[in-house]
């Protein structure tokens, strides 16, 4: 069987992250989650192609040419909130192409709300982890046999849509072959200005987050195992890590094929300081630049220091707010004054301290708290800074918030850019001032001389500085 992964064009000329999962395109990331379904489908003995056609820059019609042309037996899409309309045209075309076809999704948007995904007897869905799902329900569609006893696959008989019980989790992610990055085509695109090196990459050391914060939508893997977990047994699903040999061993692999930066795409990186620390010293000497994300709390001195010796250029710190209340409303379970130490102790040694800041996640946000949170910004001279608006994706707590207090502006969730626009509002905080708060933000903070001169050369011209300016403004 012929396997084809799409990414279709987007229907609206934005294109969706499906990496994060959360938000529209910065830079290109490579989709390691969708590669690793792809790896493991090759182990199989599959014949597996990965189109990113907002790569190649196709258009509509290069893209029903070649499904014309087009000889697969199923095509898969991985799909987040913001490319399900996308990915539903996309099925269309194929429907009115090539006929009945097998069609697969998987990630966090159909994982979330597969009956909007199996429209047609030759729809599927794969909830959760896709891994060793997506191999049962190829070599039953191979087979022409029944997919019932399948877990975590959705599809549709008689009419009626069928939803399997879920799989257990992976529980040794060692055992996954490493995701198949010699299917991108245009390895060259890829690119994180905080790294600033070509070629580049991700890697993913661990699944899951043990933390309850209402708002969070973790990586799209992470997210689809959390919201598979959840609708089944009702709480989030244990975090599982690889061991730090393998994660070495995979780094060694990069270093051989030539890559030179490395975005690990974990929601939390720190898990202990001794795995850390290993990791740290296995893959120091590799001359490859990389970056993370942490929770403050999970760091401190040895830890940080290692990581700066092993060329770690970045942390994402989920800041979210300097208001203890908001923390507190949003269960971060965690301290501001943790997060100022952490912004201080990471600066100290020569990584870039990035942090997320989120305007609008409780009812307890004021114009004044926002404003203090663009003031410590810049009291602790944050080296970069995200401002977005919160957004309460389907699946999440504050989703249902949300919806309970009537807090949508639209009456529903809507994908937007959530740099840009707001989807919710209060009473005392419209829509409009939480879009003029987030742009304001951002000017004071994108726009000062002392960002500009410092990223120009990191970002490598000030071309590419405008066109980050303008997906912000």
């Amino acid at each position: 069987m012929k396997i084809t992964f799409l990414v279709p064009p987007p229907i609206d000329g934005k294109i969706p992250e499906r990496v994060a999962g959360c938000a529209y395109l910065l830079y290109y990331v490579p989709n390691i989650f969708l590669l690793s379904a792809a790896a493991v489908l090759e182990k199989a003995g599959y014949e597996v192609r990965y189109i990113e056609t907002t790569i190649k820059k196709w258009q509509r019609g290069h893209f029903l040419a070649y499904l014309k042309e087009d000889l697969s037996d199923v095509y898969c899409f991985y799909s987040v909130n913001l490319s399900q309309g996308t990915d539903i045209y996309a099925l269309n075309d194929i429907r009115n192409l090539r006929g009945d076809v097998p069609v697969i999704f998987f990630g966090p948007a159909p994982s979330d709300r597969p009956a909007e995904f199996v429209v047609d007897n030759d729809s599927y869905v794969v909830r959760g982890e896709p891994e060793y799902t997506m191999v049962e329900l190829l070599k039953a569609l191979h087979s022409k046999s029944s997919v019932n006893g399948i877990k975590s696959v959705s599809f549709m008989d008689n009419g009626e849509i069928i939803h399997n019980v879920n799989r257990e989790l992976i529980e040794d992610l060692d055992s996954l072959p490493f995701p198949a990055r010699h299917l991108i085509e245009e390895k060259e695109v890829y690119y994180n200005p905080k790294l600033g090196k070509r070629p580049f990459t991700a890697v993913c050391t661990s699944r899951g987050c043990s933390y309850r914060c209402i708002y969070c939508v973790p990586s799209s893997l992470s997210f689809s195992r959390e919201l598979e977990y959840k609708h089944y047994l009702g709480k989030k699903p244990p975090v599982r890590k690889r061991s730090p040999e393998n994660i070495i061993e995979e780094f060694k692999l990069l270093r051989s094929q030539g890559y030179k930066a490395v975005n690990v795409q974990d929601d939390q990186f720190v898990w202990g300081a001794e795995r850390t620390i290993k990791i740290c010293e296995g893959i120091k000497d590799l001359d490859i630049v990389w970056g993370c994300s942490a929770r403050s709390d999970h760091l401190n001195e040895p830890i940080v220091k290692t990581m700066a010796e092993a060329n770690c250029k970045f942390i994402d710190l989920g800041v979210e707010s300097f208001s203890q209340e908001i923390l507190d409303y949003v269960r971060k379970d965690i301290d501001v004054k943790k997060n100022e130490e952490a912004i201080k102790l990471v600066k100290k040694y020569g990584i870039s301290a990035k942090i997320n800041i989120m305007f609008g996640a409780s009812p307890i946000e004021t114009m004044d708290t926002i404003k203090k949170n663009m003031e410590e910004v810049k009291r602790l001279k944050v080296d970069q800074v995200m401002y977005n608006i919160a957004n309460p994706f389907p699946g999440t707590e504050f989703y249902k918030i949300a919806k309970e207090n009537k807090l949508f502006v639209y009456g529903d969730y809507k994908p937007v850019n959530v740099a840009k626009e707001a989807n919710i509002a209060y009473p005392h905080l419209s829509k409009k001032d939480l879009e003029d708060a987030v742009r304001r933000a951002n000017f004071e903070f994108f726009l000062t001389p002392r960002f500009i001169i410092k990223n120009i050369r990191r970002l490598g011209s000030l071309d590419s500085l405008k066109a980050m300016f303008k997906k912000l403004f």
